[in-house]
């Protein structure tokens, strides 16, 4: 019985012994568990002397300890400590176990059991009531984790992605910079800001070797992190996100339709039209459906995705010219053609002012487009960490220390990197 107690409490450590539970029938409030630990010390802990029968037995010492939940209830574990003397030097100790730190109350399988759920986009209150223990506790457990957390200055990525999320209250800058691995999609680091300063300060400190070893920077159309790679990144070339490329043309676009559809009156059908079907004037060309009919409100008939479109471009010469602008854009970058894309880029042909604004930053960036498109690389899984991050923040009702923010980011992408 008693070691069956053992299992399902998790205590392997075997001079722990004579579990009982004292309340099993009680349905409220923690279960009750009383053990006792005894051994034969092998040396004195304060002297450091063999136990050539110099060590006596002196009593016994009682202590409570935190264990993990077990049948969705708190456990208390009242352990009965042998307490000891020795003879040689006349001091007294208490016996140990693995089950809990000296000194400390709370086991170490809660102590794991909470880094784990602190890996998870929970609130720490929520941990410090599913574990029984405070919300002080929690971020003291958490505050432990900083001496896992060592940075390898000698070795950074070949590609690295990088991009920002809103900082804490005492942060140095606004905006934090989060950069990772573009090879394993795996988080690296996030710093306090995101300025030149504060960057360069940062990658300086790894050594020229792993700053040489980076090849390829892959962010958005940022104007700061690409100077990068004058100062601190010599050998590396930038390559703008396929998606910041895209998405910049179609803001053009949607402020271009929003403008002429403000020229009817709200009662008119072509501005109704506007308002509803404008994610069919942002669907790519080829994915229009031409074949199959369906009635659409304020259109006459029956007609195909297709019709519609072209039905919606008839209202105005520079919404098409907009239009075709907009499928050229993507269906370069689709289809990673640099030569089409670079007919567009010219300057050639003057589009509205509201394209020529991400035209004349996409013509800025011209050399980081064109490498988007020759390389496989994008910022897709540097989202992906950074709406986690969004999450773990929003659940948390937010962070007021950059430490604690940081400490939780590394625990959820379960990263410990050793010198």
């Amino acid at each position: 019985m008693s070691n069956d107690t053992k299992i399902i409490l998790g205590i392997k450590d075997p001079n722990i012994k004579k579990l009982k539970i004292m309340n099993p029938l009680e349905i409220k409030g923690p279960l009750q568990v009383q053990a006792l630990l005894d051994y034969r010390p092998k040396a004195c802990p304060q002297c450091g002397v063999l136990n050539e029968k110099s060590i006596i037995k002196y009593g016994w010492r009682w202590t409570k300890i935190k264990l993990p939940q077990a049948i969705e209830r708190d456990v208390q574990l009242h352990l009965k400590k042998r307490y000891f003397k020795c003879n040689d030097c006349q001091r007294f100790f208490l016996a140990t176990t693995t089950l809990v730190e000296k000194n400390h109350t709370i086991s170490n399988l809660s102590k794991l059991a909470c880094f784990e759920k602190l890996s998870e986009a929970v609130s720490m209150r929520h941990i410090a009531n599913e574990l029984g223990i405070s919300n002080t506790t929690v971020l003291r457990i958490l505050r432990s984790y900083q001496h896992d957390i060592k940075t390898n200055y000698s070795w950074l990525p070949t590609v690295i992605n990088m991009d920002e999320v809103k900082s804490t209250k005492d942060a140095k800058g606004a905006m934090s910079f989060v950069f990772m691995d573009g090879i394993r999609n795996e988080f690296v680091d996030i710093l306090e800001s995101r300025t030149l300063y504060n960057l360069e300060k940062y990658f300086r400190r790894y050594t020229k070797e792993a700053r040489e070893s980076v090849q390829i920077i892959v962010t958005d159309m940022n104007y700061t992190y690409p100077q990068l790679t004058e100062s601190v990144f010599p050998n590396a070339i930038v390559v703008t996100d396929r998606f910041h490329i895209v998405s910049s043309v179609m803001r053009g676009f949607n402020r271009i339709r929003v403008r002429i559809m403000k020229t009817f009156a709200n009662s008119n059908i072509k501005y109704k039209i506007l308002k509803r079907y404008w994610k069919l004037l942002l669907k790519p060309n080829e994915k229009l459906n031409f074949k199959k009919y369906y009635e659409y409100t304020h259109i006459p008939g029956s007609n195909t995705e297709n019709s519609v479109v072209e039905h919606i471009l008839s209202f105005n010469d520079e919404l098409r010219e907009a239009y075709e602008l907009l499928q050229i854009v993507g269906s370069a970058v689709r289809y990673r053609d640099v030569e089409r894309l670079a007919t567009v880029l010219d300057g050639k042909t003057k589009y509205s002012e509201e394209l020529e604004t991400p035209l004349d930053t996409l013509r800025k960036h011209r050399n980081s487009v064109y490498n988007a498109l020759k390389y496989k690389y994008s910022n897709g899984p540097m989202e992906g960490i950074n709406n986690k991050i969004k999450v773990i923040k929003r659940v948390s009702y937010g962070f007021g220390c950059f430490s604690s923010f940081r400490l939780r980011i590394h625990l959820a992408f379960g990263l410990k990197k050793v010198d």
